[in-house]
């Protein structure tokens, strides 16, 4: 999840004073993003992969192997480059293919999917 923080700041004796705070919620909806990295850090053969703006997984073994998995999160969806095929291939990934998650059970069903390969 992710929230807003307003701080109003009043300078008293060239001292910070903090007047209020108010924390706003920003993306009322579930995190896929962290539940997908959880789902799939709970895989042993992957490694986490930082490159750039793009987070992604490769299987530990072979390390010259690209990403087997990417994920690009989104305000509200989550965007899965993966091997697993769907009905777009990705534009960022030519040898993976999108799969556009925007709720739970697309989650879940994705990682149910993704699981059988």
């Amino acid at each position: 999840m992710k929230f807003e923080l307003n701080q109003i700041i009043e300078i008293l004796d060239n001292k910070p004073v903090i007047l209020s705070t108010n924390i706003r919620l920003l993306t009322p909806c579930t995190d896929f993003y962290s539940l997908a990295r959880d789902y799939i850090e709970s895989q042993t053969d992957y490694e986490f992969v930082q490159r750039h703006q793009y987070s992604g997984y490769r299987i530990k073994s072979n390390k010259r192997l690209r990403y087997k998995i990417v994920l690009i999160p989104q305000q509200e969806k989550l965007i899965i480059c993966s091997d697993l095929e769907s009905d777009t291939p990705s534009k960022l990934f030519p040898y993976l293919w999108e799969t556009v998650i925007s709720n739970l059970d697309e989650l879940h069903s994705f990682f149910q999917n993704w699981g059988v390969k």
